[in-house]
């Protein structure tokens, strides 16, 4: 009997200390965990779902049904929670044929120490210009990749943030790569 606890109880230490039901993603070089409702996290998520994907080939990409939080004339807006206790959300504006993708989560999970905005002033500078500027151009001064948080069709919005609180976003035209707005906190 006593040998039969100690499999029983080496077996749960086992799975709690392998996380079951998790797993792990690396975003800018934080690990997160990609909770166990749906098939993935907010960053996976917007990478993996297309906007002009139907809602129900998007609710088969998160592996749930999203809610619908809002309607009118011609457009309804669903939102796939994906950690609650996180905060951490998929919302998608339906139009027609289109769709308006944007996440939810902390910037904790993707500030980084290596994100340096010391050379903002050459990309404004570039911009005010009319130089055309694009998401390379803005991820080789920032020294990292930027972090997709949202897209349509016409455009897509990353994000960097560094470890003291600083941030910058920054919109790119799809059709020429053109970054159109760039703004945050340094």
């Amino acid at each position: 009997m006593k040998k039969v606890l100690g499999i029983i109880t080496i077996l749960v230490l086992v799975i709690l200390l392998t996380g079951c039901g998790t797993q792990k993603t690396s975003v800018n070089g934080t690990v997160l965990e990609k909770p166990a409702k749906g098939n993935c996290n907010v960053f996976e998520c917007i990478n993996k779902i297309d906007t002009t994907q139907k809602l129900e080939e998007v609710n088969k990409v998160m592996g749930f049904d999203g809610e619908l939080v809002t309607e009118g004339t011609g457009y309804k807006v669903y939102k796939w929670m994906i950690n609650k206790d996180r905060n951490e959300a998929v919302q998608i504006t339906f139009y027609g044929n289109s769709s308006s993708i944007s996440i939810t989560f902390s910037d904790e999970d993707i500030a980084s120490s290596k994100v340096d905005f010391s050379k903002y002033d050459e990309i404004k500078k570039a911009m005010n210009n009319k130089e055309t500027i694009t998401y390379n151009h803005i991820k080789e001064k920032f020294k990292v990749e930027g972090t997709l948080i949202e897209k349509t069709s016409y455009s897509s919005r990353y994000r960097w943030v560094n470890q003291k609180g600083g941030y910058m976003n920054a919109n790119f035209n799809n059709s020429d790569g053109s970054c159109t707005m760039i703004m945050g906190r340094i």
